[in-house]
């Protein structure tokens, strides 16, 4: 792939393919590269008040020894703050987010979603942004909700409405420029695997249909 190709005529990846892709790319949850978690905070996000950093939105940068999460990272017990207990069990308790990111003091959340849709999906989607957005108001620790999304303009004038006054800065990263060139590499070995299972999977309905 060469750096002149228009990422806007590529076929969209399916979002767990992106994330997978990504997790790979930033190393296992404890031996993550500092290089590319350094890329990774570095991002640029477009937001309601002009393109800014992750580091700049969540106000926290990566450091293995005061920063801990990861991709698939779900609420825990710790992180509930100043909701209630059972509040925190009925609506956030194992909610995952495909990223998340917390200074080890409690505080600072950095929450990263990534979708692989050209445009949010009727009410599965506004829900899961309701929660974050909510989760940083109940529990009273600051932070960041982004989005790696294609079409960001789009993706963020809807999380704007999502948002509306609220105080906690939300941005959206494009997903084909900024990540999927980014993850090229990784993305070939996720495509693969997921070839031969699909392939193993043929192979087993093709037993049981009789035709082999």
């Amino acid at each position: 792939m060469t750096d002149t190709m228009e990422w806007s005529t590529l076929k969209d990846f399916p979002e767990s393919m992106v994330t997978q892709a990504l997790a790979m790319h930033l190393g296992d949850k404890g031996k993550e590269s500092a290089e590319e978690m350094e890329w990774l905070f570095g991002l640029l996000a477009e937001t309601p008040k002009g393109t800014y950093q992750l580091r700049q939105l969540c106000e926290f940068d990566w450091n293995p020894s005061e920063v801990e999460g990861g991709p698939e990272e779900s609420f825990k017990d710790a992180d509930r703050g100043n909701i209630p207990v059972d509040e925190f069990k009925k609506v956030y308790l194992t909610f995952t987010p495909d990223f998340r990111y917390r200074t080890k003091k409690p505080g600072k959340h950095l929450i990263i979603e990534a979708k692989g849709t050209p445009k949010p999906i009727g009410q599965r989607d506004r829900i899961q942004a309701e929660r974050y957005f909510s989760f940083f108001h109940a529990s009273g620790y600051n932070g960041a909700v982004v989005y790696f999304a294609p079409n960001p303009k789009l993706w963020l004038a809807w999380l704007q409405d999502i948002a509306r006054d609220s105080p906690v800065p939300y941005g959206v990263v494009d997903l084909k420029v900024a990540i999927v060139s980014k993850v090229a590499s990784e993305l070939v070995r996720v495509v693969g695997k997921t070839l031969v299972q699909t392939a193993d999977l043929l192979d087993t309905a093709l037993r049981f249909s009789g035709t082999k």
